[in-house]
């Protein structure tokens, strides 16, 4: 096994969004089993000053800046990305690699031209210059795929992904997606990964909990780009959720991202939540409620990884793939579109702490499998 492992991690966000910042402390522990402690990770970010905790850390181009200079940033995407002055770093950075891996999560998609343009500009850039660097690439489990009818824009991403070593989708429409591609895997969310590997931890956690459900916290936040329609029939049925859950528990709200465009205390206030409201991280470890209902996955994640089980209100394809592979189909629901009453009898029927830690445990045998595959996939690309 070489020593000292040179690792670039590329299309890190912000750790101001918790769910994104787990996810580049997964994807660093992860390479770390791969290769050992001893390994360098350098971390190119969005928000490199919020990866405070790491050393070694780069701005993305484009994506890293703001106002004039992010537009300056994309007018300059038209360069040659070897002529491109906020490319020519992070191909300086990459050249020293030993592998490249790009952290798991949902960048690599685009409901519309909007969000396909910051694709193009901010993470195409960075596939690119993977491409270019020559150096062996794997892509740690994503969600993939324009939803938008963007025909070179989703054969370019094609294209880019069938020239890594490997890359590791987390849902089945991912799958399809690149079903061309030879070297597409299915795997787990990187936080549903750990859960084999800290499964004893989390059944301890878990058997010292109350068996009855006194304290629900939820984990709200701004309904995506959905319909007019959608939205309304979200904001209704959470708000029936906590009128239902309110008449028997004690109900708290949780913060999960903070992050630009993802703040989750400004939504918390525009539905009246006032007051001082802790991170979920935080109410997790001091004020631990007995259930969570989470319409962020990394927030179910988190807690169910705490020993605290949660219901999730998906809003995206990879909420169902990671519950499917915990082996809780039926604790997800669609979040534009789901009864709370049958939410709320699922969280309060006599049992329900006990049948959800049952159905989590079934999965445990999958999951250590799969984490096994990519590390595998790992040393095999660092030694081609």
């Amino acid at each position: 096994m070489p020593k000292n492992t040179h690792v670039v991690l590329l299309h890190a966000y912000s750790s101001k969004n918790s769910g994104d910042g787990l996810l580049v402390d997964l994807s660093i522990d992860l390479l770390k089993e791969a290769f050992g402690e001893m390994t360098r990770v350098s971390i190119i970010a969005a928000d490199p000053a919020s990866f405070s905790q790491y050393s070694d850390v780069h701005p993305a181009p484009v994506l890293a800046e703001a106002g004039i200079s992010r537009i300056a940033g994309a007018v300059s995407m038209a360069l040659p990305i070897g002529k491109n002055s906020r490319a020519r770093e992070l191909l300086r950075i990459l050249a020293s690699a030993d592998l490249l891996v790009g952290v798991g999560g949902g960048y690599l998609r685009a409901r519309n031209y909007m969000e396909a343009l910051k694709l193009e500009v901010g993470h195409l850039l960075q596939m690119r210059a993977a491409c270019l660097s020559g150096k062996p690439t794997v892509y740690l489990p994503q969600s993939i795929g324009p939803s938008m009818p963007a025909k070179p824009l989703r054969s370019h991403l094609i294209g880019m992904l069938a020239g890594f070593s490997c890359v590791f989708v987390r849902d089945d429409r991912s799958v399809s997606f690149l079903a061309c591609n030879a070297n597409t895997r299915r795997a787990p969310d990187l936080a549903v990964l750990d859960f084999e590997r800290r499964s004893a931890q989390i059944m301890e956690r878990a058997e010292k909990a109350r068996t009855s459900v006194a304290h629900v916290a939820f984990v709200l936040r701004r309904a995506p780009k959905w319909s007019m329609q959608q939205r309304e029939r979200y904001e209704t049925a959470t708000q029936r959720l906590i009128q239902r859950l309110r008449q028997t528990c004690r109900i708290s709200f949780a913060v999960q991202s903070r992050g630009r465009g993802n703040d989750d205390l400004a939504y918390y206030r525009s539905i009246g939540v006032d007051g001082d409201l802790m991170s979920l991280k935080e109410m997790l470890a001091t004020d631990t409620p007995d259930f969570v209902v989470s319409v962020r996955l990394h927030g179910s994640l988190e807690s169910v990884l705490s020993g605290v089980p949660s219901y999730h209100l998906s809003y995206e394809r990879k909420g169902f793939g990671a519950y499917s592979d915990l082996g809780l189909d039926g604790w997800v629901v669609n979040a534009a579109d789901f009864d709370p009453e049958k939410v709320a009898a699922t969280i309060l029927t006599p049992g329900a702490i006990r049948n959800f830690w049952a159905n989590t445990s079934s999965g445990f045998e999958r999951i250590r499998v799969a984490r096994e595959r990519i590390l595998a996939e790992l040393r095999a690309a660092r030694g081609s």
